[in-house]
């Protein structure tokens, strides 16, 4: 008899150890032999989540595409409104834009929107939506459109005026070359420049300047500080030149908006106030006997709130009336001597702009709406537009070329009229002795005709 060292346990005839031993064993050598667990390591994705991102992400699903078919070069001008025989209309204008308020309100630029037949707007989500232009300001390169997505969409806010540093970081959303939601960043290089927009033959100052990266498409895209509000929007880049791109300032687009919204007609409320186009929404004058005489509100009051909206200027004090109702309570907050003040705004009903006056008055023309049967007579490329039945023949006595009933009134100052409504809103800002273009559109004979007129208001 023998006795081997394993424990305590004696074996003999020089037998192997036991199962429990072999277990213990195997145990022992898988331990030793596993490599270490990796320590842990905090999400790297938490680390990467700059501002940058957070703006963009935040930011993104306001930014829309702004499409549209435009001619190109060699096709006749005629070809903008009808559709001829011959070359068809593949050049297709790209560009960005953002929505200003939920309601479908979306801002962009003015060169690209004036040249575009039927304006179209693409969404985050892949939609696409047929859009009105609604106003252009055209020697300030700004255009408002308006689509109809059937649901609230997510609206950006803008900085305030002249809140912008050089040097401070911007974020750059839009559609360079047709290329969705591309994001850009760079820093704030200059502000108060000047430059040309070459293919408006416009000269805009007081404009942003950025090092960010800016294409054709880009323009109509928002630039971002890094609170995700607006402070500018593109217009252009310097030509023959790396990272020069400028945008028109939020101070601009401020200063421009409640005329281009026109809230109270359009909607056709009648609040009775006015406020001051600059600074904090102070209350500039009231109307006696007005809704907001009544409410109580005060020249040099100081509005705050207006519904459920903040209004920390006229812009937003604008916004926040569009889709009010007349004769809806709103309630209002204001600060009058420092002191804050509650009250309840009612507006009134503002008689929608009447068409048939207006036309008469203004163009000496007398119109009926365009229908679908007709503009597919005339071989219109839209239907968009007016039919004419009569002419004041003094309006137009020293033209060589005059409206005549039949025709159709199909652009006016840049704007093409979906219906009477709209024309009469348009009609409704225009004052005597402006000068007006007219494009007027006439079919007789299977001959197509175009009748350009610059128009003076009486």
């Amino acid at each position: 008899m023998t006795r081997t060292g394993f424990g305590n346990r004696a074996t003999c005839g020089g037998a192997g150890p036991g199962p429990a031993a072999l277990i213990l064993a195997a145990t022992l050598f898988l331990t030793a032999a596993a490599p270490a667990e990796p320590p842990k390591t905090p999400d790297s994705r938490a680390l990467r989540r700059t501002p940058v991102v957070q703006v963009f992400e935040d930011g993104k699903d306001a930014v829309v595409y702004v499409t549209g078919p435009i001619l190109s070069d060699g096709q006749s001008s005629l070809q903008e409104f009808f559709r001829l025989p011959g070359k068809p209309l593949e050049h297709i204008s790209i560009g960005s834009g953002f929505v200003i308020h939920p309601a479908g309100y979306v801002l962009t630029n003015a060169h690209a929107t004036e040249k575009v037949i039927a304006h179209n707007v693409s969404l985050s989500d892949g939609r696409n939506y047929p859009a009105d232009l609604i106003a252009t300001v055209h020697d300030q390169d700004v255009a408002l459109l308006k689509i109809d997505a059937g649901r609230p969409l997510k609206a950006l806010r803008l900085a305030q005026a002249g809140d912008r540093m050089v040097g401070e970081t911007v974020v750059v959303i839009a559609n360079p070359h047709g290329l969705l939601h591309t994001c850009t960043a760079g820093v704030v290089s200059a502000v108060g420049r000047t430059t040309n927009v070459t293919d408006a033959q416009l000269l805009l100052k007081d404009l942003i300047q950025t090092d960010a990266s800016i294409n054709p498409g880009s323009s109509g895209g928002p630039w971002f500080n890094l609170a995700g509000e607006v402070m500018g929007m593109t217009t252009t880049k310097k030509r023959d030149a790396d990272n020069i791109g400028f945008a028109i300032p939020a101070a601009t687009l401020r200063k421009l908006l409640p005329a281009m919204l026109d809230v109270e007609d359009r909607y056709a409320l009648a609040t009775g106030l006015t406020v001051e186009p600059e600074g904090v929404c102070r209350v500039k004058s009231v109307e006696a006997n007005s809704a907001a005489a009544k409410a109580g509100i005060r020249p040099g009051d100081v509005i705050d709130s207006l519904g459920d909206s903040a209004v920390p200027s006229a812009a937003e004090f604008h916004l926040a009336l569009i889709g009010r109702k007349p004769d809806e309570p709103l309630s209002v907050g204001l600060s009058r001597d420092g002191k804050p003040l509650a009250l309840k705004l009612t507006p009134g009903r503002r008689p929608k702009p009447d068409a048939v006056v207006l036309l008469r008055k203004k163009l000496g023309l007398t119109a009926a709406p365009l229908d679908r049967k007709t503009a597919q007579a005339m071989i219109l490329q839209v239907e968009r537009g007016v039919i004419v039945t009569a002419v004041d023949s003094w309006f137009y006595a020293n033209l060589q070329h005059k409206p005549a009933p039949g025709d159709v009134l199909a652009r006016i100052a840049n704007i093409r009229p979906r219906d009477l409504d709209q024309l009469a809103l348009i009609l409704e800002r225009m004052r005597p002795g402006q000068s007006v273009p007219l494009v007027l559109l006439r079919y007789h004979d299977s001959v197509a005709s175009r009748i350009d007129i610059n128009l003076t208001l009486p």
